[in-house]
């Protein structure tokens, strides 16, 4: 059965009150339907960073923290200010799907979250905040805007997005037969991966450079040739990427990046 959001506020509140906190501060602990099965866990908020860590529990412990503003006084006029801007976030489970929601863009909030090893993982921030994600062997995807992603003590698979920040990732294994996907606008790519892994490499950089500690075999390049239907025309396109195969290759593993370099690391 679905615990909807009124039950769990009612456990946040009760939360606050047994550990002391404030109501923009405490920890929440949320059960998975049937902890025997894998569990997907997604987290988004508008504005905060994100620290997920893979443990042995069963069950996942969400570590909240409301951020103050620090740009307003506390006084203005002799008169005391009262926040008019409540710390925002919803939290379901259904089906062992459990997702941490925050939609409030004023009100930071950071979040240390505990999660089983196991567990699938898609974590997604926008403003003025960090994704760091460690000890997980699931699938995930990491999503941000204004921030740096780092991930490390990985055994999976990842597909990572940012614009305004490096992504840094550190494998242990990677999940066989998986593409993996890494991109960023302003920020390096640093990737540190086992020496056995097999990978097509797609890799693209306009402003920085490649460097690698595998040996690839460099796959050539061809011109893609295209008509358009309805003026007929005829156009020829230059493949800039970098193509190359390591360990025979493998799944896609693409990276590409604009301000910045490309590093693949042999563990």
């Amino acid at each position: 059965m679905k615990k909807i959001l009124t039950a769990l506020t009612m456990l946040l509140i009760l939360a606050c009150a047994k550990y002391g906190y404030s109501q923009d501060n405490g920890e929440l602990i949320v059960p998975f339907s049937d902890p025997s099965k894998k569990g997907k866990v997604r987290i988004e908020i508008k504005k905060g960073s994100i620290e997920v860590k893979g443990t042995d529990r069963s069950d996942v412990l969400i570590v909240y923290k409301g951020r103050k503003d620090k740009k307003q006084d506390d006084t203005k006029d002799g008169l005391k200010r009262i926040s008019g801007s409540a710390m925002d976030m919803e939290v379901s489970e259904k089906s062992n799907y459990i997702d941490i929601e925050s939609d409030s863009w004023s009100s930071g909030l950071d979040l240390v979250v505990e999660v089983p090893k196991s567990v699938d993982l898609h974590v997604e921030t926008y403003n003025d905040g960090d994704l760091h994600i460690s000890n997980i062997n699931g699938e995930i995807v990491a999503d941000n805007y204004n921030g740096k992603i780092s991930a490390e003590n990985i055994a999976g698979s990842i597909v990572a997005n940012t614009y305004n920040g490096s992504i840094k990732a550190r494998f242990d294994k990677v999940t066989p037969d998986t593409p993996m996907a890494f991109t960023t606008y302003n920020g390096d790519v640093d990737l540190t991966l086992p020496s056995n892994f097999k990978a097509s490499l797609k890799m693209k950089t306009a402003r920085g450079e490649i460097y690698s500690g595998f040996d690839f075999t460099v796959v050539k390049n061809e011109p893609e040739t295209k008509t358009e239907k309805k003026s007929g025309t005829y156009k020829v396109y230059l493949d800039d990427w970098v193509r190359g195969n390591v360990n025979g290759g493998g799944p896609e593993f693409m990276i590409k990046n604009y301000n910045g370099d490309i590093y693949l690391r042999k563990k």
